[in-house]
């Protein structure tokens, strides 16, 4: 699915940032977990990908820029972001 990312009404802005909270709080939840208990059985960060769902996040949130929010200058990363991720699922 191809974003616009100028042309998102505020509603679907504010539920892109929910999306992004969401995979970013399942990243900072393994993070901590890792902190406190170190690696379990199946690797240092279990089954959480906790990069991509940093990445995944980070592009969300671009999503969620304006024009008026200079999102402009992030557009080479989101394009790098959106390369990333385009076949992680």
């Amino acid at each position: 699915m191809t974003v616009d990312i100028y042309n998102m009404s505020d509603a679907d802005r504010q539920a892109h940032a929910i999306t992004a909270a969401h995979q970013a709080s399942e990243a900072v939840t393994e993070l901590l977990r890792f902190s406190r208990e170190g690696s379990d059985i199946k690797g240092t960060f279990g089954d959480i990908d906790v990069v991509e769902k940093l990445l995944d996040a980070a592009k969300i949130a671009i999503e969620c820029l304006t024009e008026d929010d200079d999102g402009q200058r992030y557009s080479s990363i989101y394009g790098d972001l959106k390369h990333e991720l385009e076949f992680w699922i």
